[in-house]
């Protein structure tokens, strides 16, 4: 049997075990996804159990750097990344899906005038991914100002031009945006951007990392203005996970059960 898991703390409202273990029962495989969840102070004393009993595995917060000493092999992205969410235990082979799930799920339209929001590891992700399909520049405004501008000079390695703001500078940056891309967790509770629908009125994209409804994603419906919520990425993801396990993909199956398990988890 073929084992893989999902490592974090907390990992208890995780998606993913109902998500892969339907999907091996429906195709006949044999295999398994469980989760571990590894307090901070026991990372170390546990990362080498995993590696032991898991063919695979998907790292969550707040293990995705902690990880990387651990690792044999980086692939190219989650060394540029910085943050590693799966790996082949058999080679101790680390890889972020992360960006790889956002372009995958970001459409393609007229990529000028893209606003980020947000610095942590979602938004590293998402402008490393930008930069993958061509996008040379962008507006990032964060609420710490100094993160911004630490990822302005980290984005110079790969040849993204960054302009940082401060967050509060979002009303007058969105008079010239064209698309909005939230990476922060502002709405996962039902908090709100102080925005108006004035505000957003020039936008023809908003693409929300956040995989359920949130106020920002509501206000842009209303306007008629497309909007892309975070489970597209985390389809793609899951499909880049199953890939690098070589676990069979029957990507219309996989689809049918991920949309199965997310919508009962959204309701």
């Amino acid at each position: 049997m073929e084992k893989f898991c999902i490592i974090g703390y907390p990992v208890s409202h995780s998606a993913s075990p109902k998500i892969y273990n339907e999907y091996f029962k429906r195709i006949n495989y044999d295999g398994f996804y469980g989760m571990e969840e590894i307090a901070p102070e026991n990372f170390e004393n546990r990362i080498d159990h995993i590696f032991e009993h898991y063919d695979g595995f998907n790292v969550t917060i707040p293990h995705k750097e902690r990880v990387i000493p651990h690792l044999k092999m980086i692939e190219e992205g989650a060394r540029i990344v910085g943050a590693i969410n799966c790996v082949v235990s058999k080679n101790r082979k680390g890889c972020n899906t992360d960006w790889m799930g956002f372009v995958r799920s970001f459409p393609k339209t007229d990529w000028n005038g893209i606003i980020v929001l947000g610095a942590g590891g979602t938004a590293r992700a998402v402008i490393y991914g930008l930069r993958k399909i061509g996008v040379s520049r962008i507006t990032l405004l964060n609420r710490t100002y100094t993160k911004a501008l630490s990822l302005k000079k980290w984005a110079d390695s790969f040849g993204m031009e960054i302009t940082a703001k401060p967050l509060d500078t979002l009303k007058q940056v969105l008079k010239y945006g064209k698309i909005l891309i939230n990476t922060t967790s502002v709405g996962m509770r039902g908090e709100k951007f102080d925005l108006s629908m004035k505000d957003l009125e020039n936008l023809n994209l908003i693409y929300d990392v956040i995989y359920f409804k949130t106020p920002l994603q509501e206000m842009g419906k209303a306007m008629g203005i497309k909007v892309v919520d975070g489970k597209e990425m985390l389809y793609n993801q899951a499909v880049e996970n199953l890939k690098i396990w070589d676990v069979p993909l029957v990507e219309s199956l996989f689809r049918e059960i991920f949309n199965d398990v997310m919508g009962k988890m959204r309701s």
